[in-house]
């Protein structure tokens, strides 16, 4: 199976400065034969291999872990000042409403963490042009949202390097007035850290990830947002 591995901090300038690397390996390889492979094709890498940890769908996976229809591989060195055990801790995906927030910051928070942000979405009664909205509906291609939610995470991580943690959630389905729809969070050591990660999750989320939006009113009638036909006169295509 061809993969493609992504190295960050010091490891990519013990690769010749490549940043991302087209890896071939056996079907049924795991993480260490990863490890091993990169030490025999990079031998200026080799001497740092066993402090680092390998990122699997932006989870840190162990040695024996497949690599069988990973998405997302990456090379990832001690954090400075830290040991192996101080990757960053990543939550993204679609779920269901309510968010515990308490919990999810939780997962995501480090001893060393001095400040976490959070923004958490809610359905509102109303469009800037549209009273009596009591519901959304929100649908999503899964299999792709889910994916880029994970790209952006690691997007995040690599631009907002004091980043420890980091949360990109959103919902489906029906909801109601009051509901949560998304809940985006990070957490670093500093405040400034955390604030600039949490808004660049937010907007890119908002931009990229295939999930739209219905607005539904108390007369049933509905729109989908960003399907509303243009003024008059207005003949520009799509």
């Amino acid at each position: 199976m061809r993969l493609e591995v992504r190295l960050f901090g010091g490891l990519s300038e013990r690769a010749g400065g490549q940043r991302r690397l087209d890896v071939e390996l056996p079907d049924d390889a795991t993480v260490a034969d990863l490890r091993d492979h990169l030490a025999a094709e990079y031998p200026a890498m080799a001497p740092l291999l066993p402090r680092v940890n390998v990122a699997v769908d932006l989870e840190v996976a162990p040695a024996d872990r497949s690599l069988a229809g990973a998405s997302q591989i990456a090379v990832l060195p001690p954090v400075a000042g830290g040991s192996d055990e101080d990757a960053p801790r990543v939550i993204t995906g679609l779920a269901a409403p309510p968010f515990d927030v308490d919990a999810v910051l939780a997962r995501i928070t480090a001893p060393d963490v001095g400040g976490a942000v959070s923004f958490l979405g809610t359905v509102r009664d109303h469009a800037p042009d549209l009273d009596g909205i009591v519901r959304l509906d929100y649908s999503a291609y899964p299999e792709m949202a889910e994916k880029i939610l994970a790209n952006i995470a690691g997007e995040l991580l690599a631009e907002h390097r004091g980043v420890r943690g980091l949360a990109l959630l959103h919902a489906t389905g029906e909801l109601s007035v009051g509901d949560h729809t998304i809940l985006i969070a990070a957490c670093s050591a500093h405040r400034d850290v955390a604030f600039a990660a949490c808004r660049d999750g937010l907007e890119r989320v908002k931009d990229r990830v295939p999930i739209w939006k219905r607005e539904v009113t108390a007369d049933g009638t509905h729109r989908w947002v960003g399907l509303t036909p243009p003024p008059a006169g207005d003949d520009r295509g799509p």
